[in-house]
């Protein structure tokens, strides 16, 4: 298989493919032929050894891919060889052959490409555990998701517009605005300061109001953490529910407990990750749902460029230097 074996960490650039030996499945796993790759900002963390979870190694790093199983091992049940998938391993998507454990793979709807896909899976799977499972979202609701343009952000504004919530989206500009009015925002509201105080006054003059009221957010979903996330607080009504997503901006915050006492509020995290081992069946319908959202055409994967598989690396560095509107995707060039 051609793959980028990860000797040592260091920054995207300084890393390469190479041929490598083609792996078996053991017990319990899936061999992918692995046709595109989903780019994401914690792959980037990966390959510098920056993330919060640092595999010895050498090892290939990569989470989401998508394509068509060639080989199972012993004791799975739900996949054969020839169908169609996509995954999402802790690591080793960044190959044209994956091994997947059985509870980390999907079936893929006819209707969707891989390359979709793959872009789609981690933030969609890392929308429907906020905005599903932990914020329980539905039909009626209030729903202010920050960073809206981001790859989650863009994902959590569509599954909460699909369930029939009221959604605002926060932006820091016309041309993101345009993308998540396009994903199904009732608003996209344009707010470039940072700083606490004027944030705050921000989110209470104009997104606590935004429905033409004083009642306030029923659920913010958070991706940017730092002063969003205080300001976030300030935007929700009575037993308002805000969902820690990411930190976007690098500054995790912490919320004063007598804030949250006397104004009714929960604050919860959306860790994707466990909910392979918690609660699979709640991710595998969850999967399921925003696929079949994209099969019909009711949700878009945001997908804005695919690269071959050379440029991986350099798709990494790009999303280090914030030059990445929605989503990468890399092309293996294998074909089943």
């Amino acid at each position: 298989m051609h793959g980028y074996l990860l000797e040592t960490y260091g920054p995207p650039l300084s890393h390469a493919a190479k041929d490598l030996p083609d792996p078996q499945p053991g017990p319990g796993e899936i061999l992918i032929l692995n046709e595109a790759i989903g780019l994401n900002y914690p792959d980037a963390l990966m390959v510098q050894g920056k993330y919060q979870k640092r595999p010895e190694p050498p090892f290939v790093p990569g989470r989401d891919c998508a394509g068509t199983v060639l080989a199972v091992g012993d004791g799975v049940k739900g996949f054969a060889p020839g169908d169609k998938v996509v995954a999402q391993v802790f690591s080793g998507a960044f190959a044209d052959r994956v091994l997947a454990p059985e509870n980390r793979v999907f079936a893929r709807p006819a209707a969707v490409s891989p390359v979709d896909a793959a872009g789609a899976m981690t933030v969609f799977n890392t929308a429907y555990v906020a905005v599903a499972i932990r914020a329980g979202v539905k039909a009626g609701d209030r729903v202010v998701v920050t960073g809206a343009a981001g790859g989650v952000g863009a994902a959590a504004v569509q599954l909460a517009a699909n369930l029939g919530a009221h959604v605002v989206g926060i932006v820091s500009s016309e041309e993101k605005a345009e993308l998540v009015r396009r994903s199904g925002a009732q608003q996209a509201l344009i707010i470039t300061d940072r700083a606490e105080e004027p944030l705050k006054n921000a989110f209470k003059a104009q997104v606590r109001t935004a429905w033409g009221d004083d009642r306030g957010a029923d659920v913010v979903i958070d991706t940017v953490g730092g002063t969003m996330f205080q300001a976030g607080l300030r935007a929700l009504g009575f037993a308002g529910r805000l969902v820690v997503v990411g930190f976007a901006s690098g500054e995790i915050p912490a919320a004063k407990a007598n804030y949250l006492l006397y104004n009714n509020l929960t604050v919860m995290g959306a860790p994707l990750d466990i909910h392979f081992d918690e609660a699979l069946d709640r991710l595998r319908e969850g999967t399921a749902w925003w696929l079949s959202l994209l099969a019909e055409g009711k949700a878009r994967a945001n997908v804005t460029a695919v690269l071959p598989f050379d440029r991986l690396m350099q798709g990494l560095q790009d999303i280090l230097d914030r030059k990445v509107t929605g989503k990468l995707v890399v092309e293996t060039g294998a074909r089943a």
